[in-house]
């Protein structure tokens, strides 16, 4: 009887761990807005040479990209606290001039496991120049956040 006991309880706990739980490294976590560039003028993709953002995330501004490369995109996180908005500050040099894109949308939480907890999810995503700089105009590529696969905005430079 002790040996079927002891049988049964090694069998629960070997078969009660699952690895799909123990580390949050698929991607399922909150996604950032993925962003590209554009020549204002002719709308044809752009490589930027250098560019620094920085995001307001309720308590001051911090900077979030400091790219001295050439780079096609990056990638921004957003606030997490249901503000319903997030300033991001766009400039090409460390203490140039900064172009101030406010993004709106509507957040919602989503369960994902034991491990990740929740993630945010973006709807009815909407960006609005507030300080043009560098940055004259911007292309809202799309109305919602869930993963970091498509481009959300385009900066037009």
């Amino acid at each position: 009887m002790r040996t079927a006991v002891l049988f049964f309880a090694v069998f629960l706990f070997l078969f009660s761990c699952s690895t799909d739980d123990d580390i949050c490294a698929g991607g399922e976590g909150t996604p950032r807005m993925k962003i590209k560039f554009k020549t204002y003028t002719t709308g044809k993709p752009k490589t930027m040479d250098s560019l620094f953002v920085s995001v307001d995330y309720g308590n001051g501004v911090v900077p979030v990209i400091e790219r001295r490369t050439a780079t096609d995109s990056v990638f921004v996180p957003l606030r997490v606290d249901d503000h319903g908005f997030t300033d991001l500050y766009i400039s090409t040099s460390q203490q140039g001039i900064k172009s101030q894109i406010r993004v709106k949308y509507n957040d919602k939480t989503e369960y994902v496991s034991p491990a990740c907890g929740i993630r945010k999810l973006y709807e009815n995503v909407s960006s609005e120049i507030i300080t043009v700089g560098p940055v004259p105009g911007i292309e809202n590529a799309q109305n919602e956040i869930i993963n970091e696969n498509k481009t959300h905005l385009f900066l037009l430079f």
